[in-house]
């Protein structure tokens, strides 16, 4: 009798231990893995992705890293800010804030009259200098972190020279840009003292330097994997282009030569990479993609040669985004990301001029996947603004959203799991102390004349 009571209570424990198991395990959307503390993360910034088209393309294959972040994390649209302009809008998204908090205002800015301590439009010289980081007003998301004694790696984000100090590094966008050029472009003030200062600490410059994919290593069979026909067609029909399409895929190449290398000598809690020829693809060849758009004649030779350049550029950042993940574990949280989606010469709703150039060619439709531990897998993102990026990176690091921050925590795509371990906790404001002062000088760099240059060449500026 005993015994058979002594079996009947280890089965009863047993029925009871399952139906308890059944009551408290978590729902499908919930049924993730959820960290113990606060994980990495990395932002992939790629410029100018377009949701729409990244979307087809992942779905047509030939975006496989971006269909496997859409499948197993949350992803949606980024809205992004009018008037669609890069420099203010990477700065929303570092920040949190809007431009009128940051004082990012565009590419280039207004000298400050000295005889004037608040200059307006009207009194303004008519000299113009580069945006830099000593004019934003409040601290970025690295700074925030740095103080928070998390470890940062920041590449190529714009806005960033001269660089901020931090705790880890950080290279400005300046030095990807001017080192990856052609040597003997390099103008006689572009020394490695002065350029150095796009670099925190300056004692990294020389594995810096080491680590730069130069144009020059751009063969013919690299810039024949983006046209249709042959270099000498390509040449013959748009030379300039074409040596553009070379500058900008050694940028890219070159943050992403950065990343491989600083990762593994020196792996941070918090990695940022930006990445540009999506968007300067798109200015540049979008004409032989839609000639319909254009309105004006193109010849069916380098229609045919340059059509396929924007999507093929696309399927690059997707490799791009796929060699990047590849130097981080899987417990780290992967964003990505972009300012902006890209209407073409159409320009975007509301645009009333004839043929869209610079950033009226932008739209409001850009992209955001997230993946990572405590992330819903095919979660959907809806509403999300290219200033919630920042309070998302906080809460996802543990860390405090401010309030005085124009963003929100993207809370939908967390289990609530992970919410219940890890709660939104908010702050006043990180913009006490040592908080940037919002210089209304910019800073001279060796790489403004280049700059300039090449937003003359994509229509940003006259």
């Amino acid at each position: 009798m005993r015994r058979t009571i002594a079996i009947l209570a280890v089965v009863l424990v047993v029925v009871v231990a399952v139906v308890v198991f059944h009551v408290r395990r978590p729902g499908p959307a919930d049924d993730v893995r959820i960290p113990e503390a606060p994980s990495r993360i990395l932002i992939v910034g790629i410029d100018g992705l377009d949701w729409s088209r990244v979307n087809r393309l992942a779905d047509e294959g030939r975006m496989p890293n971006v269909a496997r972040m859409r499948s197993e994390g949350a992803s949606g649209i980024l809205h992004s800010i009018r008037p669609f302009v890069s420099p203010t809008i990477w700065t929303c998204i570092a920040t949190g804030k809007t431009e009128e908090k940051h004082g990012i205002s565009g590419f280039l800015v207004n000298t400050p009259n000295p005889a004037d301590a608040s200059p307006t439009t009207d009194n303004m010289p008519q000299a113009k200098g580069i945006a830099t980081s000593n004019m934003r007003k409040v601290k970025a998301v690295w700074q925030i972190l740095s103080a928070a004694e998390r470890s940062v790696g920041v590449i190529g984000w714009l806005v960033t020279y001269p660089a901020d100090v931090v705790s880890g590094y950080l290279i400005s966008s300046h030095v990807t840009l001017a080192l990856s050029a052609k040597r003997e472009a390099r103008a006689p003030n572009q020394t490695d003292d002065w350029l150095s200062e796009g670099i925190y600490p300056k004692s990294l410059w020389s594995e810096v330097a080491d680590n730069v994919y130069h144009e020059e290593d751009v063969g013919d069979s690299i810039i024949e994997s983006f046209i249709a026909t042959s270099m000498d067609r390509a040449r013959q029909e748009e030379k300039v282009r074409t040596s553009s399409l070379a500058k900008f895929y050694a940028a890219d190449m070159t943050s992403l030569t950065l990343a491989r290398h600083f990762f593994e000598t020196r792996p941070a809690d918090f990695n940022a990479v930006y990445f540009r020829g999506s968007d300067i693809t798109s200015h540049f060849f979008w004409r032989f993609m839609e000639p319909e758009s254009w309105k004006k004649e193109l010849s069916a030779e380098a229609i045919e040669t340059f059509s396929p350049v924007v999507e093929r550029y696309y399927a690059l950042a997707d490799s791009l985004l796929g060699e990047v993940i590849e130097l981080v574990d899987d417990d780290t949280y992967v964003v990505l990301l972009s300012d902006h989606g890209f209407a073409g010469h159409r320009g975007y709703r509301g645009f009333e001029g004839d043929v869209a150039v610079g950033i009226e060619m932008h739209r409001e439709d850009g992209i955001i996947f997230v993946r990572g531990p405590g992330i819903k897998p095919g979660g959907s993102v809806a509403g999300a603004s290219v200033l919630d990026v920042t309070p998302t990176v906080l809460a996802l690091a543990g860390l405090p959203v401010a309030r005085d921050m124009d963003g929100r925590p993207l809370t939908e795509i967390m289990s609530s799991t992970f919410l219940e371990r890890h709660p939104v906790v908010h702050i006043e404001s990180y913009e006490v102390g040592d908080a940037p002062g919002g210089d209304l000088t910019p800073i001279e760099s060796p790489v403004d004349d280049e700059i300039k240059e090449m937003l003359r060449s994509l229509g940003y500026i006259d």
